[in-house]
């Protein structure tokens, strides 16, 4: 009986140890998964108070208008920084169109029109969490460049009649720091030539 109460005890124990690890990556799944859909719908509605408030307090908010991310090019703004974005007239160098040696100098209304929110994202048929969906022919290095970060990715396959070439993703990248997960990357992706 002795023997039956430590292996029934060394269970509970061994049970008790899994269950905190499965809770804890459930608990980070869901942070990312409650903040991911706060921040798509904020880019629904254009509201870059609600963007700036899930933006990282030390490494700010990365755009990137294709699935790879270049650090050289691609235009980091501070958490500060977001809510005046929509407004500013500022012209900004956001890298080079895919197709072209053609730079994308635009305001942040016209580059968010074109590579933040295209589609209805909000409302996007597909979704992944930590998952690429959406790939065409360009290299997607957001692991290399994100490590430690988790992402959700928001898809809409393309159609037939444009031999599906007609996709679109939104990844939302996130980092955590301390306890809390923030938004550090958006990186928009679609079919490249």
């Amino acid at each position: 009986m002795k023997i039956f109460r430590k292996v029934l005890v060394l269970a509970i124990v061994i049970c008790g140890i899994f269950s905190t690890v499965s809770f804890a990556q459930t608990s980070d799944k869901q942070q990312i998964t409650n903040l991911s859909r706060r921040v798509v719908v904020a880019l629904k509605q254009k509201d870059m108070k609600m963007l700036a408030a899930s933006v990282h307090p030390k490494k700010g908010l990365r755009f990137s208008p294709y699935g790879f991310i270049n650090k050289a090019t691609d235009l980091v703004f501070k958490k500060s920084q977001i809510k005046d974005l929509k407004n500013s007239r500022k012209v900004y160098n956001w890298g080079d169109y895919d197709s072209a040696d053609e730079a994308i100098k635009s305001k942040f209304s016209d580059y968010y029109a074109e590579f933040v929110y295209d589609k209805n994202f909000a409302n996007a048929p597909n979704t992944g969490y930590n998952k690429i969906i959406g790939q065409g022919n360009t290299l997607i290095n957001l692991g290399n460049l994100y490590p430690n970060a988790k992402f959700v990715e928001y898809n809409f396959a393309g159609t037939e009649k444009y031999g599906t070439m007609d996709w679109k993703s939104l990844r939302l990248i996130f980092e955590k720091q301390g306890s809390r997960w923030y938004l550090v990357g958006i990186s928009h992706d679609g079919w490249t030539i």
